[in-house]
């Protein structure tokens, strides 16, 4: 990794909107040798429509859920203590915690769960 920063490498370039890769290195001298591989992972957006699945996934809808509950808790703590008609007191330092505590299983459990495992570099 510090002979990247010191010795430089050829710079890459990703245009998302016009879904292509530039690549501005010296093909001529010692930057890209023939022979040589090019090894990058890229991402993509997917469509909401072609992919209605991945909208599907459950750790998706209750990370979403527990977002939106802390939201409407921070917004119920500037009403605490306040009655409604019926007799019902919200809670909103209640919900927030709660929703706090969601959020704080869930990264755990996506982290536990999918994360992939850190590589450790020898050399």
């Amino acid at each position: 990794m510090l002979d990247q920063k010191l010795n430089g490498t050829p710079q890459i370039t990703y245009v998302r909107h016009g879904n292509r890769v530039y690549i501005h290195g010296d093909f001529q001298d010692k930057d890209i040798k023939a022979g040589e591989y090019i090894v990058f992972e890229a991402y993509q957006s997917v469509s909401m429509s072609t992919f209605a699945a991945t909208w599907n996934d459950i750790w998706l809808k209750d990370y979403g859920t527990a977002l939106l509950k802390r939201q409407w808790g921070s917004n119920l703590i500037k009403f605490e203590g306040m009655v409604l008609p019926g007799g019902v007191t919200l809670n909103g330092r209640q919900i927030f915690d709660d929703a706090r505590e969601d959020i704080t299983r869930l990264k755990e459990e996506i982290r536990s769960t999918y994360e992939t495992p850190v590589d450790f570099y020898i050399g």
